[in-house]
């Protein structure tokens, strides 16, 4: 059972966070991408640090290439990072490589400091119960900007985690910023609904986050709807080994 609950805001500020174990979360897009990966059946997964170590990963070990920079698949990725594309595919038994913007170095970061495993509103429940099993967990907000700005759509699924872990483990102490998440209300009043099919906070604020417009410039409104939604996925994928540029992980349903 979790007894202690932090919340950091940017990856920097876990850096300074001992815990047992790390939840990072990039919800728009790449934990949920992630996330979805292993619920398509994917065998295991290596994040990298760069394009260049993407590709070269790749090709040297059989793998799918996927990502994105500036929201978009470079020059000769099989995907992006879009999780409602990989929702469509079928890769049991299969393996990938993946690099974005934020989400793979926030992954990075925090690798070796704990156990560490990917979030998002996917698989928001699945990730409940598997920070339960630690006493000291920090939610890690991947951020924009390569991680140096902060990013109201990883707050809102931090939020959601936040309320879930609290049901797994009644009397949680929580941390200033988790304390914040745990109490601020009254999204509605400042955040407009993009999603009209549901009206809860969380999806407010993934809406009506700035990289969400971004995302929307690019025509890629599915997959902002598709991270919005809680729970499509059981799957929790968490780094196994790692080295200095790369992480590998796979995933079990909880």
């Amino acid at each position: 059972m979790t007894k202690r609950l932090d919340l950091a805001l940017l990856p920097s500020e876990a850096e300074g966070m001992g815990s047992d174990a790390f939840l990072v979360i990039d919800v728009l897009r790449a934990t949920t991408t992630i996330t979805m990966l292993f619920e398509r059946g994917l065998s295991d997964l290596l994040v990298v640090d760069s394009v260049e170590a993407g590709r070269e990963r790749a090709h040297s070990e059989s793998r799918i290439l996927l990502g994105e920079v500036g929201g978009l698949p470079p020059e000769g990725f099989d995907f992006g990072n879009s999780p409602a594309e990989i929702a469509t595919l079928e890769l049991r038994g299969k393996k990938a490589a993946l690099f974005t913007t934020n989400g793979t170095r926030a992954l990075l970061g925090a690798a070796g400091k704990g156990e560490v495993a990917a979030a998002a509103l996917a698989n928001a429940s699945a990730a409940a119960r598997w920070a339960a099993r630690f006493e000291q967990v920090v939610l890690v907000c991947a951020g924009n900007s390569g991680g140096k700005r902060f990013a109201l759509e990883d707050f809102a699924a931090a939020t959601r985690l936040v309320q879930l872990i609290a049901r797994e483990s009644p009397g949680l102490e929580l941390g200033d910023a988790a304390g914040i998440a745990a109490e601020i209300t009254g999204y509605e009043d400042w955040i407009a609904t993009g999603l009209p099919q549901r009206t809860d906070r969380s999806a407010r604020l993934v809406a009506g986050a700035h990289h969400a417009r971004h995302l929307k410039t690019l025509g890629l409104d599915a997959d902002i709807a598709f991270a919005a939604r809680e729970d499509t996925s059981s799957m929790v994928p968490r780094v196994v080994t790692y080295g200095a540029d790369w992480a590998l992980l796979e995933a079990v349903p909880l």
